[in-house]
């Protein structure tokens, strides 16, 4: 979804903080987004129904909180709670829908209404799924997140073969690493990936679906052990991190020094600096300890 695509429904506020809100709704628009402005047909309960149309047509809401409890319906409620329950309910009924609530950090927590503080912390405490609670220090930082979250990239889909083992490797240690492949290949089947600085590949979506036809993945270092501890974090946390049902094996060579310290320690992630020729043997016992426990 490009930014000129988004449709932001943008809350009401009390008149004091007005300008705020037209801030964030010009810098919205600024960056390519279409911005509904909530007005009165909040003011009554009655009319919430009538509201929802405006919810309907947008592809997220962005609720800012302030000190005030204000504005108030006739009867006393909150029109900004009243809003936010509106866009929970479409969020419900569409799981694509997105909520944002701003708190800036300009707003004095310590002078802030007793009604308002029990809604923040309601909020708060009933985040959930395609809703983010933002302390965004400005409008500008606010709404370049919402454009990182509403984009939407066109997944590519890689012709893949199901395999045993998944070695990764970066370009610095290719031939290492095709030496080491070349062992595991006559004992069980194996598929590799060079990462080449600069490519247009998206690695990250390739070792998603890779990796979801292996039975261990394995990250293999020498030469390039700078890009090896991020690059494992990606790809963990791209597969699920500790839901994956396919473990990570990040192993490096000791061979230089440095990489000593090189390890990533989480869940469903083995971490090994061994000596260089004893790579291809380990590999193949941390892959017999996989695969036993599903024989």
């Amino acid at each position: 979804m490009s930014d000129s695509n988004v449709k932001v429904f943008l809350s009401l506020c009390s008149s004091e903080q007005f300008v705020l809100r037209n801030e964030l709704s010009s810098v919205l628009q600024r960056a390519g987004m279409q911005v509904t402005l909530a007005d009165e047909y909040f003011k009554e309960e009655g009319n919430l129904l009538s509201a929802t149309s405006q919810l309907t047509d947008s592809d997220c809401s962005v609720h800012i909180i302030f000190p005030q409890y204000s504005p108030l319906t006739s009867t006393g409620a909150s029109i900004a709670k009243m809003q936010f329950q509106a866009a929970k309910a479409h969020l419900a009924a569409n799981p694509d829908f997105k909520i944002f609530v701003w708190l800036p950090p300009s707003t004095d927590i310590l002078n802030i209404e007793a009604a308002q503080l029990n809604f923040i912390n309601e909020v708060k405490n009933n985040i959930s799924k395609n809703m983010v609670f933002s302390n965004a220090v400005s409008a500008i930082q606010l709404v370049d997140d919402i454009r990182s979250l509403m984009e939407t990239k066109e997944v590519v889909s890689f012709e893949l073969n199901s395999t045993d083992i998944f070695l990764m490797s970066n370009q610095l240690d290719e031939n290492e690493a095709n030496e080491i492949i070349d062992m595991l290949s006559d004992i069980v089947p194996v598929e590799k990936l060079n990462v080449v600085q600069d490519s247009d590949t998206d690695y990250s979506e390739f070792c998603k679906q890779q990796i979801s036809k292996s039975k261990l993945a394995v990250i293999y270092f020498k030469e390039s052990g700078e890009w090896a501890l991020p690059f494992a974090q990606q790809v963990w946390k791209k597969i699920g991190g500790a839901t994956t049902h396919t473990p990570i094996l990040l192993i490096g060579d000791t061979d230089p020094q440095r990489n000593m310290g090189k390890k990533f320690m989480a869940p469903k992630v083995i971490s090994l600096i061994i000596e260089g020729t004893l790579i291809p043997l380990e590999i193949k016992v941390q892959y017999d300890r996989v695969t036993s426990k599903f024989a």
